[in-house]
């Protein structure tokens, strides 16, 4: 009885030990592993003004794709659809270098309509919120400035 106590409390002791190297070389390791400087969305971490242009495009429709999901009547998913649209009118104009103020003012409006106006789950108000007001600071930001930073 006192021999399989021993080997008992020996196994224990080596199972504690291993597992306790392998969370500090996990913890080693996870500066160089791509998630784990990704958002709870799963996206790319960004500094307040690291826009990026697309990536901030991309990641409101993606945004509004997952709104979608969340909408129940024809007249609230009208309302992502031309929020989507609109933004998509912003992101050709953005991608071909040219900053359209006046599709971006169409997006930010078609996406406070479906904030304001549509029956959607708590969390996916509070993340078209967000994408709002990143939309806005960008059009401060790059407000009367192409891509290539000259002022029109």
């Amino acid at each position: 009885m006192r021999r399989l106590l021993m080997r008992t409390m020996a196994g224990g002791s080596l199972l504690l030990m291993t597992l306790a190297v392998n969370a500090q070389d996990r913890d080693r390791y996870r500066d160089d592993d791509r998630y784990y400087d990704r958002d709870d969305r799963g996206y790319r971490r960004e500094g307040p003004n690291n826009w990026g242009g697309g990536s901030l495009i991309d990641r409101v429709q993606s945004d509004l794709r997952y709104a979608d999901s969340d909408a129940y009547s024809r007249g609230e998913r009208k309302r992502i659809d031309n929020a989507r649209r609109e933004l998509y009118e912003f992101q050709r104009a953005w991608s071909a270098g040219r900053f359209n103020r006046h599709e971006l003012d169409d997006s930010i409006a078609c996406i406070q309509k479906v904030v304001d106006h549509n029956a959607l789950g708590e969390r996916a108000r509070s993340i078209l919120w967000d994408d709002l007001q990143r939309l806005r600071s960008f059009r401060a930001e790059y407000n009367g400035v192409n891509i290539h930073g000259i002022e029109h």
